[in-house]
C-alpha cells in the first residue's frame, strides 16, 4: 500500500482521497493531475485513495 511507508505517503493518500470526494463521482486521473498529483502518485496511490474516498463519502 505505501511504497516507502512514510508519513508523506500517508498524507498524500489522504489528500488524494479528499480531492476525489471534492470532485465527486466520476473523478478522473486528469482531475487529480489538475490538483497537482503526479502520474506516479495517481498510479500507485489511486486505487487505495479511491477506497478511502468511497468510505469518506458514505459517512459524510
Amino acid at each position: 500500500m505505501q511504497p516507502n511507508g512514510g508519513i508523506k505517503t500517508r498524507n498524500t493518500l489522504q489528500r488524494m482521497a479528499k480531492a476525489m470526494v471534492e470532485v465527486g463521482e466520476g473523478c478522473t486521473a486528469e482531475d487529480l493531475k489538475r490538483r497537482n498529483f503526479t502520474p506516479d502518485q495517481i498510479g500507485t496511490l489511486g486505487p487505495k485513495a479511491s477506497e478511502i474516498a468511497t468510505d469518506m463519502a458514505q459517512f459524510a
